[in-house]
């Protein structure tokens, strides 16, 4: 069994680092056709080189989504696969976060998605696409860390949306699943190996970025068939660990 996406246009939010960046590098490795979505334009640029069309875009902005949203549709007009990956941690409680801070997150993690959920789903059923929503949550919606309220929010709504997308387009032959890491190292490909000997998992080591890219791709080719509406948890046992995770993931550095 070999996974492959040729075929495929697959648009991936949050490219040009951590998950997404792993994500992007991969898929067009396995022949699709990969439209990144990022910030970073240096990243960008490297991913460029690979084949993949990258655009800037700040999906905490309304407008700039709006605006890709019009773009993609006009230029690219096809999609297979919708990877909803782009977010950002936020270390605060409830009695400290700023309505700011708490508006960017809803925009970043909630209304992009939507937005590009909805186009995606437009498209695919224009087309007669049988294709993919994939979201990428969290294990935090299950098991939160002190100060990361806004955090913890927008992945818990997320992995509602994604069962919200599965029962409205699974008429249309249409798959919504969410996944949701657990400590995944995201620096380097690797993690320093003190990190690894204190992580909270049953594996005994941190997660890394091509692990949770290896599940994307499989859930993205035509080998997944049949899964809709569910949570993936990929955390090497986190969950149901009783280890106390390492100081630096607590205090919010990783």
């Amino acid at each position: 069994m070999e996974v492959r996406l040729d075929g495929k246009t697959v648009l991936i939010t949050g490219a040009t680092h951590g998950i997404g960046e792993a994500a992007a590098k991969l898929f067009a490795e396995l022949g699709a056709r990969v439209v990144g979505v990022g910030l970073d334009e240096a990243k960008g640029e490297e991913l460029k080189s690979r084949g993949i069309i990258f655009r800037r875009v700040n999906l905490a902005k309304r407008d700039e989504v709006l605006a890709f949203v019009k773009w993609f549709e006009e230029e690219i007009g096809v999609i297979h696969v919708l990877i909803n990956n782009a977010s950002r941690n936020s270390r605060h409680t409830v009695l400290d976060t700023e309505l700011d801070e708490w508006d960017e997150m809803l925009e970043l993690n909630l209304t992009a998605p939507y937005l590009l959920s909805k186009m995606a789903a437009r498209i695919m059923i224009s087309k007669g696409i049988r294709g993919k929503i994939i979201n990428v949550a969290a294990i935090q919606a299950h098991f939160p860390l002190e100060r990361s309220f806004p955090y913890v929010t927008v992945k818990g709504g997320l992995i509602a949306m994604t069962r919200s997308l599965a029962v409205d387009l699974g008429r249309y032959g249409i798959q919504a699943f969410v996944v949701s890491p657990g400590p995944i190292y995201n620096r380097a490909e690797e993690a320093p190996p003190d990190l690894d000997r204190r992580a909270a998992t049953l594996l005994g080591r941190m997660g890394r970025m091509r692990e949770v890219a290896y599940l994307l791709a499989f859930l993205a080719s035509d080998y997944n068939t049949f899964i809709t509406g569910s949570e993936i948890v990929i955390d090497g046992g986190r969950m149901i660990s009783r280890k106390p995770d390492p100081e630096e993931i607590t205090a919010g550095v990783l």
